[in-house]
């Protein structure tokens, strides 16, 4: 899948390229002059940003909307109605900054629902549940698969015990104890990690939490 990242911010820029890397093959643009050659690659998804330093990304829009099949995202400051309501009349969602990156990747996920997280070997489609490893079904109880879930969702960020620990909670459930996420990580590691006592996939910052590398 191909993503065309349309955003004249350097660090939101960069921050949605190292996230979004994960899933699709990413092309960034920071001007509409760029994006204009961009688009020949044939992006499936284009986030835009509505103020670009060369001019309007509704306009933009105008004008190519007739010759992109791809999905469109934009992502604005601008919280108006009336630029809401334009927006929607050309592009497939509008979503207003600030937005997590995990929101963001849920409102992209709407549009290819089928669409696998990648990392490294492993696949996870976060609508469907399916996990493969190297291609092959990876069968997770539904405390394993809560606890994935969380970690892909928070792709690249650190997330401390306690975060994570509410990630597996759920509404038959009244504790979860400290050990449980313990236990649910070292079987997750022996199931997903190339070598699960040398973890690459899962890793460990001591004293503080746990993080998914979506560089594998």
């Amino acid at each position: 899948m191909k993503l065309l990242i349309i955003e004249d911010e350097p660090v939101l820029r960069q921050s949605m390229v190292s996230f979004f890397s994960a899933q699709y093959q990413v092309t960034e643009a920071g001007a509409l002059a760029e994006a204009s050659q961009a688009v020949a690659a044939g992006p499936d998804t284009i986030i835009l940003d509505l103020t670009l330093p060369d001019g309007d990304g509704l306009a933009w829009l105008h004008t190519w909307r007739p010759h992109l099949p791809a999905k469109v995202l934009v992502l604005t400051a601008n919280d108006q109605e009336q630029a809401e309501l334009a927006g929607l009349q050309l592009a497939d969602d509008f979503v207003v900054k600030p937005v997590s990156l995990a929101v963001l990747a849920a409102r992209l996920g709407k549009f290819w629902p089928d669409a696998p997280v990648r990392l490294g070997e492993v696949a996870v489609n976060l609508v469907s549940g399916r996990v493969t490893k190297a291609g092959v079904p990876v069968t997770l109880s539904a405390t394993e698969w809560r606890l994935l879930k969380y970690l892909v969702q928070h792709r690249g960020q650190l997330v401390s015990r306690e975060q994570l620990i509410a990630g597996l909670w759920d509404a038959r459930e009244a504790f979860v104890a400290d050990n449980t996420l313990t236990v649910t990580i070292k079987r997750l590691r022996e199931k997903l990690e190339t070598k699960p006592t040398a973890p690459q996939l899962i890793r460990t910052i001591r004293g503080v939490g746990y993080f998914l590398n979506d560089q594998t």
